[in-house]
């Protein structure tokens, strides 16, 4: 498993497996590497800048000429694309006010999940509900972005869920959003 990442001293290796690289999927600098005999690619950038938008045009050319891809993982964020009005449903007081108050970054997102759509990738939009510390609790729910919303959901299960998402033919070139039960 390949890691790409501007400051590598951020990731917590719980894997042994786990190849660490330098590099910035923004530029695409170490993309062709980070990529290099990956069947499957989970892109899951947390930032608070719109970098999104111009990342998906570094990654996407680069994937739909790799030949060992079976599966993009595009980690998103509730509230975008088809899954705003869910966003209203879930937990928290600023919840449904964070696609307001995160304008800039809520609009880039949304232009990375188009470009994801209109490539020829075979792809799954991911949305978690908010994210909590602590062990898998095997509990994990998968919805349509136009359903009720589930719970929250650890950390330690959504890696389970994507894990065993990437293996399957599940929301292949859908969308999905997930949480507890």
């Amino acid at each position: 498993m390949n890691v790409l990442g501007r400051d590598l001293t951020q990731v917590r290796i719980q894997n042994e497996g786990l190849s660490l690289m330098a590099g910035n999927a923004e530029t695409g600098q170490g993309l062709d590497t980070a990529f290099s005999g990956c069947a499957y690619v989970v892109c899951c950038i947390g930032s608070l800048s719109p970098v999104l938008d111009r990342v998906m045009q570094e990654v996407i050319p680069r994937l739909e000429d790799h030949k060992l891809l079976k599966r993009f993982v595009f980690v998103s964020r509730l509230g975008t694309g088809e899954s705003r009005d869910q966003a209203r449903l879930v937990s928290g007081p600023l919840q449904s006010a964070l696609p307001v108050l995160l304008m800039p970054i809520f609009k880039d997102i949304n232009l990375a999940e188009a470009r994801v759509r209109a490539s020829k990738l075979p792809y799954t939009i991911l949305r978690s509900t908010r994210l909590t510390d602590g062990p898998a609790t095997g509990g994990v729910v998968a919805v349509g972005p136009r359903d009720a919303p589930p719970h929250r959901v650890t950390r330690a299960d959504l890696a389970d869920y994507v894990v065993k998402l990437i293996q399957s033919t599940d929301a292949l070139r859908g969308e999905v959003t997930v949480g507890s039960r």
